[in-house]
Parts: structure tokens; C-alpha cells; sequence
């Protein structure tokens, strides 16, 4: 059995602690000077910092307890990515200091307004130890946690996920991206209250250790394992719907439409949404003890493939919509479900309103926005709403003991969401349609996307 806390000081024996304990390297930087009238940088971390172009960097923010000869000894505080480390540390330093002294924090009434500087500051106030910066090259780095050579925004979700599910970090760990929303949402109410409190917070019961032997198998691999064992099972089962299509079309493809001139989704996908999302919510919010929402593949089948493989699953879209809202407690994108109401505009992100997927595709494809240019471009013949090949929606109930990470390891939902975003990115880069969470120069990003509109 391996545990995800032993990936976590792996490493960290790999990189940060052993550029701490080498002599030509000038780690441990602490981050600020308390030795003027006003908080200012160090010039450790000045010199640090300056000289650095535009790049692919990772950096943490992290408390060290001394002498620093073990990978337990680093207690991390923040984890970010930049392609401007430079600027983006200093901008990290001038809000903290903004946030300090914590004891004049006052609560102004809106949510967030103890922000994740205001919690940067307040563990760096009651820390015995500096608070230490650490700057990574990701060009420079072999592998990530896992063992796999990983790009920024990959290592970024994953190195969060791994120190997220671990309860020790849990009051010090200031990040907001990829860990659940109804950890965020805890957050909000209670403010500066969080360092202190003392019962531990569970979003999620899931095991942190599993039998894992990673080094055998590829990214690739890992993909196909993890859609073999969900969206290819759900297809192969006689007892399921799956493939089940997003639109409703005709026999030529042809997606039918509301009175609205909105995009029409299939009667079958909308009772999968429903279905899916009463087991996260009811009509008093989100139950204890519930999946913490829903995850999803838009994808295509390869052509042919009548009889479906791994292979044959090409994924267009990964993402997740989580019950916990991080302002409210029922996320805006579950009260249709949750109280039962017939219409869709938010419909667990597959609304039909102007924020939403099919919403936002509709816009674009009649010519009232261009939020979704590359969905449009990809999935639809030019000037028209006539698929250039049918469209899927996997879309279930997240449940770590139903549902396994695609590392081996039982993941929340904000962590598989973003795992499986940097599998399918890395074997299927050119047919992604996410935009958050891949490299700079993915496809999706750099190709020239055009799509004539109908103006109707």
C-alpha cells in the first residue's frame, strides 16, 4: 500500500528538501523582513526572484520546522503557478501585508471577505517560523508526484490534491483551487476562526492509500484504464443508456432547438442530469454524507467503432459541478434539481442560460456571443447547427467508493476533475476543448478557431 502522503515527501525529498539542504543553493528564502518600520521583502528573496523571464514556474509558500532534515519538517502554506514569477511573488507579498495585523480584520458582510491572503497572513502572524518562498523551473523537473513528466497547470492541481487529503495541512493550507467547495464554503463562515478550530472538517470520507504500481504504465494507460472502467462499462452495460447523446438531433444530425432558438438537449441526458444530481442535493440543500457533485466527459466516438474500445472514446470536455456553492451552501448550479422546477438555466452547467455550456454554445452558435468559438468550430459544420459527428455526455454522481482517480488513488471531485484533465490533454491534445487547466501551448489555445454564425 502507498499513501498519498508518502508521494507528497517523496517529492518533497526530490526537490524543495534538497535544494534546503544543498550548499550551492540558497533555499530556505524567507519571503519578508521584519526588521524595518514596515514589512518589506528580504533581500534573499529579492535576488531570488529578480532575473527570472517568463516561464514555466510552480512556487510554494511554505513554514519550516528546523533543522529541516526531513520531508515532514515543510509544512506547506500556498502552491501557485506562473509563467511570471517575478511579479506574481511580489504581488503574494504586498497582499499579505496588506492582511496584516489580522487582529483589525473585519468581516464587511460579503462572502470571501476573509480571502485566502487575509488566512496567508494570519498563519504567517502565529508561525513560529518564517514564512519561506521556493521557486521551481517545471522545465527543469523529470517527473511530478506521480512519477510522470507534467506540465504547470498539472503539477499545480495535483501537488494541491495530494496535500489537501491530508488532515494535518488542513488549517494552515491557504489555497482555494482544486479542493471542495464546501471546504471553501466552511471557510467563509467562520473567518480568522478557522486556525483555531479544533474539530477536524471532512468534506469527503475517502482512503488515502491504494496499491499502486504507476511506473509500469503510461499516461496513455492510465487513460484508457480509467475510461474502461466508467464510461466504456456504463456503454457496455445492458442495464445502462450510455452512450447517451447531448442533443437532440435528427437523423442528419441536425440539433433540434427551443422556441428561444436555444440549443436543445436530449430528453434522455436531461433525466441523467436529473437523476444524477438528486443523489447530491434535495430540497433542503446538500445532505451529509452525499457525493460532492458531478463530474462529466463530453466526448465522440472514433468512427467505426461499433463495438467501442478505450481507444475509442475521444474526449472533447472534462469538468464538474460541485453541490456546495462556495457562497451559499446549495450551489446556483443545483436549485433546478434540487426543488424540482422545470426550468434549466443553470441545470448542473449544462443550462441553457448565457453562463452556462449549452447556453453559452447556443449564443455563439446564433451569432449572440463567441464564449464557445471552439466548442462551435469543432463540433458543428460551418454557418450551420448540424453536428459534424453525434456528441456525448458521460455525466455521474461523483462517489470515491464508486469511483476510483485515475492515479489509483480515491480522489475528491475538485481533485479527479483536474487528474484527468492532464491524461487526456497529454494523449488527446488535439481534440480537448478545455481551455483552464492545460499548457499554454495547447491546441485549444494556439489554433485558430472560426466559426460562421446563423443569424436567424
Amino acid at each position: 500500500m502507498v499513501a498519498k502522503s508518502e508521494l507528497w515527501e517523496d517529492w518533497l525529498e526530490r526537490t524543495l528538501l534538497t535544494d534546503i539542504t544543498a550548499a550551492e543553493t540558497p533555499d530556505p528564502v524567507p519571503m519578508i523582513d521584519t526588521s524595518r518600520t514596515e514589512l518589506e521583502t528580504t533581500e534573499d528573496f529579492d535576488n531570488y526572484r529578480y532575473g527570472r523571464g517568463d516561464g514555466q514556474y510552480l512556487y510554494l509558500l511554505y513554514l519550516l520546522d528546523e533543522p529541516a532534515e526531513q520531508p515532514s519538517d515543510i509544512r506547506p502554506v500556498y502552491i501557485g503557478e506562473t509563467s511570471s514569477i517575478t511579479r506574481r511573488l511580489h504581488q503574494h507579498f504586498k497582499k499579505i501585508r496588506a492582511a496584516l495585523p489580522t487582529d483589525v480584520w473585519e468581516d464587511d458582510g460579503s462572502w470571501g471577505s476573509w480571502s485566502k491572503y487575509d488566512h496567508m497572513a494570519a498563519v504567517y502572524e502565529q508561525a513560529e517560523s518564517p514564512l519561506y518562498a521556493w521557486i521551481l523551473d517545471v522545465d527543469q523537473l523529470d517527473a511530478g508526484p506521480y512519477g510522470y513528466p507534467t506540465y504547470r497547470q498539472e503539477l499545480e492541481a495535483k501537488l494541491v490534491g495530494l496535500v489537501h487529503s491530508q488532515p494535518r495541512f488542513e488549517r494552515i493550507f491557504a489555497n482555494r483551487e482544486f479542493v471542495p467547495n464546501r471546504v471553501i464554503h466552511e471557510m467563509g463562515k467562520v473567518g480568522p476562526k478557522w486556525l483555531t478550530e479544533t474539530e477536524s472538517y471532512e468534506p469527503t470520507s475517502i482512503s488515502t492509500s491504494a496499491t499502486v504500481q504507476l511506473a509500469e504504465k503510461s499516461k496513455t494507460d492510465l487513460w484508457h484504464d480509467w475510461v474502461d472502467e466508467t464510461i466504456l462499462q456504463d456503454i457496455q452495460d445492458p442495464t445502462a443508456v450510455d452512450p447517451i447523446s447531448l442533443f437532440d438531433t435528427d437523423e442528419d444530425l441536425h440539433v433540434r432547438t427551443t422556441s428561444e432558438t436555444i440549443l436543445k438537449r436530449s430528453e434522455t441526458i436531461d433525466a441523467r442530469i436529473r437523476h444524477e444530481g438528486n443523489r447530491c442535493v434535495d430540497p433542503d440543500g446538500v445532505p451529509p454524507n452525499c457525493p460532492d457533485g458531478l463530474l462529466y466527459v463530453m466526448y465522440q466516438l472514433a468512427p467505426g467503432s461499433g463495438d467501442p474500445e478505450p481507444t475509442d472514446i475521444i474526449p472533447r470536455y472534462i469538468g464538474k459541478a460541485e453541490a456546495y456553492g462556495k457562497k451559499n451552501e446549495l450551489s446556483a448550479n443545483f436549485t433546478e434539481i434540487a426543488h424540482d422546477r422545470n426550468r434549466t438555466a443553470s441545470f448542473a452547467r449544462w443550462g441553457d442560460g448565457d453562463y452556462w455550456h449549452v447556453g453559452e454554445l447556443s449564443n455563439t452558435v446564433f451569432g449572440r456571443a463567441e464564449k464557445k468559438l471552439a466548442w462551435a468550430s469543432e463540433l458543428f459544420e460551418q454557418g450551420t447547427r448540424t453536428l459534424n459527428q453525434q456528441v456525448y455526455l458521460w455525466i455521474r454522481a461523483w462517489d470515491p467508493e464508486e469511483y476510483r482517480g485515475p492515479y489509483g488513488f480515491d480522489a475528491y471531485l475538485a481533485e479527479a476533475e483536474p487528474l484527468l484533465i492532464g491524461l487526456a490533454q497529454d494523449v488527446y491534445p488535439n481534440s480537448l476543448l478545455n481551455y483552464s487547466g492545460v499548457p499554454d501551448d495547447a491546441p485549444v489555445k494556439t489554433k485558430e478557431h472560426h466559426f460562421e454564425p446563423i443569424l436567424e
